[in-house]
């Protein structure tokens, strides 16, 4: 289900005194199964580009196609997009309501007047799919649940959907380290297991060179860069320009560098640097 955007701007407040454009003249175009990382520092454009995906926002100029469905300034039916297009906001946690983790992923699904048994096969598969125990925690209050679980329930809300394409919007603020990883690992097993288009918006490049395909680099709300991570990051002194920065196992590496280790710099994640730094350190002991 490939999304377009075409010439797509986006002025909030338009015609009154504190008018602002938050993106401008957005092409951009996203194929089935992508993995997409979207990074730009705050005010860059980000969420408001995102938001319009599945009809949160509505083009000032411009169209937004997906799956073949024109969200446009005047458009009124997009409930067929939402269906198709998931998205999950920062701390999406905030958003839970239900007195129990099951009745909370449901809520979604019953909205669409599906059957109870239709709705109960879609809570324990969206359950499964963010790796938590369905029969040990879907009777249980997601406030009780700490905060890495009630984040993989929210996510499991947006999942019994069961979208086509994923958006989500900084996934791990504010989760400890080990919660932190827990979510990007099951974000990477949905990918590479269901084959949803995924769209990550972060604003850690290490984590975004590690799991993405491709990036998208927005500035003053256009796009500045794409490409690959080993193509985006090979700008290391225009990221800096626009306040951003490379991963940092490649700003290891280019230290490194400088103080005389021959090691490539064109290095974005850990396992790339393990494997070229136990080379150097074999053919050490070898020579």
């Amino acid at each position: 289900m490939p999304v377009k955007m075409e010439q797509v701007s986006h002025i909030y407040m338009q015609g009154g005194p504190f008018e602002s454009t938050a993106i401008l003249d957005i092409d951009l175009e996203i194929q089935d199964g992508e993995f997409i990382g979207l990074i730009g520092h705050t005010g860059s454009g980000k969420s408001t580009l995102i938001q319009h995906l599945n009809g949160l926002l509505k083009p000032t100029q411009g169209t937004v196609i997906v799956n073949e469905i024109r969200i446009e300034k005047g458009s009124r039916e997009l409930r067929a997009v939402r269906q198709q297009v998931g998205l999950v906001f920062q701390y999406p946690e905030h958003q839970l309501f239900e007195e129990t983790v099951a009745r909370d992923i449901a809520f979604g699904p019953k909205n669409l007047g599906l059957p109870q048994e239709e709705i109960e096969t879609r809570v324990r598969e969206a359950v499964q799919l963010v790796g938590l125990p369905y029969d040990e925690i879907k009777d249980r209050s997601p406030f009780e649940l700490s905060g890495g679980q009630r984040r993989r329930v929210a996510i499991a809300g947006v999942l019994a959907m069961r979208p086509k394409i994923l958006i989500l919007d900084e996934p791990t603020a504010g989760l400890d380290p080990r919660g932190r990883n827990e979510i990007l690992e099951e974000i990477a097993a949905l990918h590479r297991e269901r084959g949803f288009t995924v769209i990550l918006v972060s604003h850690s490049m290490d984590d975004v060179a590690r799991l993405v395909g491709r990036i998208i680099v927005m500035n003053k709300g256009q796009i500045a860069l794409t490409g690959t991570p080993e193509e985006v990051f090979a700008h290391a002194d225009r990221l800096k320009e626009i306040g951003l920065d490379v991963p940092q196992i490649t700003s290891l590496m280019m230290a490194l560098k400088e103080k005389g280790m021959d090691v490539p710099t064109d290095i974005y994640t850990v396992d790339q640097a393990k494997a070229v730094l136990r080379k150097i350190l074999e053919g050490r002991r070898h020579a």
